[in-house]
């Protein structure tokens, strides 16, 4: 599964590599490119590549909705039993793809690719290790590169995912709070040759905030009320604290700046005690109650183009094999 956003020069060769990688495999698989609203050719090519491609799914969304949100249709629409995602820009080399779906035969559930010897701009790679420190750290699930798009997930690990905003580079750590083993390889990295980068310079605050994000959920979803309670009770001392100094500086008739000092401080610090508390009690109550209720995304996609059926392509002798094996979709 692909999400494309104004690549037209680079898609027919992507699909050219993914076929030939596909040509060796002894089961049915599926191409699934998502079209995340693009401005240029790449929507036009794909319908005119599907022609010609029976393995080849197109998804088309109605805007520019980012890349979490093309993932997502992509997963939706899948019908592997695992799912290969990569970049479309070239960097990525389909003929990792078996090395990831070997160690995927370890007992796997999510195999990361790791551009040991990234191909990028040094003011890229950089932050994007400092990042990945961080996110280690915070999350507890240990990887050297996040950011690679060339992944295998089991659909039904995927697929229970609740994704939005940019988690996508999170989805890792966010499957291994339910049991998710997951595991890397290094793969291949090419310079770009087309186009240019859709990340800028505002992309390391949005990873910041998504870590702070990431980590909050992680820690305190299951228990948002302990969590929230022990931020607050910091809040809570120094509250205590301003408050008896308050006491005293009435008590001893200290000057009234003191005395309004100290109990205006003590106020401050009870009022944000009591709103922390209020959140842990708010999440415990989405917590206690999304089960009961279902929120839709939503509806982003706009058009699609269907593969062929997975039981014509196991009759097709075209990849020649008992096809009897499990599917995914690259």
């Amino acid at each position: 599964m692909v999400p494309l956003y104004n690549e037209e020069e680079s898609v027919e060769k992507l699909l050219s590599r993914i076929l030939e990688v596909g040509r060796k495999f002894d089961f049915a698989y599926e191409i699934i490119f998502v079209d995340d609203g693009s401005i240029d050719k790449t929507w036009q090519i794909i319908e005119q590549l599907k022609c010609s491609t029976p393995h080849l799914k197109g998804i088309k969304l109605r805007r520019n909705c980012g890349q979490t949100s093309a993932m997502v249709a992509g997963f939706d629409h899948s019908s592997g039993k695992i799912i290969v995602t990569m970049d479309g820009d070239l960097q990525n080399d389909p003929s990792d793809i078996p090395m990831l779906l070997k160690k995927m035969e370890k007992g796997y559930d999510i195999v990361s690719g790791w551009r040991k010897y990234r191909k990028d701009h040094f003011s890229r790679v950089f932050p994007s290790r400092i990042a990945n420190s961080i996110i280690s750290v915070t999350t507890g699930v240990h990887l050297h590169d996040y950011g690679c798009s060339l992944k295998a997930y089991r659909a039904e690990c995927i697929k229970s995912i609740k994704a939005y905003g940019d988690m996508h580079r999170f989805f890792p750590a966010l499957a291994s709070m339910t049991g998710a083993r997951v595991s890397e390889v290094p793969v291949n990295h090419f310079p770009r040759k087309y186009g240019v980068s859709k990340y800028g310079f505002d992309r390391i605050f949005k990873v910041l905030s998504d870590i702070l994000s990431i980590n909050l959920i992680i820690r305190f979803s299951s228990m948002p009320l302990k969590g929230f309670s022990v931020c607050a009770i910091p809040f809570m001392l120094l509250a205590l604290i301003f408050g008896i100094l308050g006491g005293f500086a009435i008590a001893f008739q200290w000057t009234s700046g003191k005395s309004l000092f100290f109990l205006f401080s003590a106020a401050l610090n009870l009022m944000a005690a009591m709103n922390l508390i209020m959140l842990g009690i708010l999440g415990e109550l989405i917590v206690g109650t999304s089960d009961l209720t279902h929120v839709q995304m939503p509806e982003i996609t706009k058009k699609i183009i269907k593969a062929e059926s997975g039981r014509h392509k196991a009759e097709n002798d075209e990849f020649g094999a008992d096809r009897q094996a499990v599917k995914f979709s690259a």
